[in-house]
């Protein structure tokens, strides 16, 4: 019998349907293994927000991906740090091969103006573990093909949560 592939999880949806909740939760779900990937929550001064920032899962790590007040590449009012960008790439992928899930948030405009980000996603995909990713709305027709897709609304939050959780299960 041959072996099951292991699930490509996409994520997506409209600003505020909790995607990057769902990831948080998801990661909590299976906090008993290892997991390798980047969490990029925003950054807030005040109720602004600022910009935002890229976590290496693995590790706790930090850098910048984007700010209001830095140079790079502009997406909206933000630029983009590409060399963090780039940096956290390196981190993440030492903590792949140990990992037993690999968890993206988000493969999204910003993050692919580093083409060792694109490099590293293209990669992610090819390996026999669980990844789990949001992808920006405008880039499931590129991604789309990579794993099951899900859409995320405000009404739908926990039956996605669950129909994810039970895809993981039957790989693991």
């Amino acid at each position: 019998m041959a072996k099951q592939t292991a699930p490509r999880i996409l994520i997506t949806g409209s600003p505020g349907s909790g995607k990057s909740t769902l990831m948080a939760r998801l990661i909590e779900d299976v906090q008993a293994r290892r997991i390798a990937g980047l969490s990029t929550p925003e950054v807030r001064r005040g109720r602004n927000r600022v910009g935002f920032k890229m976590i290496d899962l693995a590790t706790g790590a930090e850098e910048v991906l984007a700010s209001t007040s830095g140079k790079g590449p502009t997406v909206a009012k933000y630029h983009v740090n590409v060399e963090g960008i780039d940096e956290m790439v390196r981190r993440i992928e030492a903590s792949i091969d140990a990992a037993h899930f690999i968890f993206v948030d988000e493969i999204g405009k910003m993050e692919l103006f580093s083409s060792s980000f694109e490099k590293f996603i293209e990669h992610v995909f090819t390996l026999d573990k669980p990844v789990i990713a949001v992808v920006h709305r405008n880039l499931v027709s590129r991604y789309g093909n990579k794993g099951k897709v899900f859409v995320l609304r405000r009404d739908n939050f926990e039956e996605v949560r669950q129909s994810i959780l039970a895809e993981l299960r039957r790989a693991t």
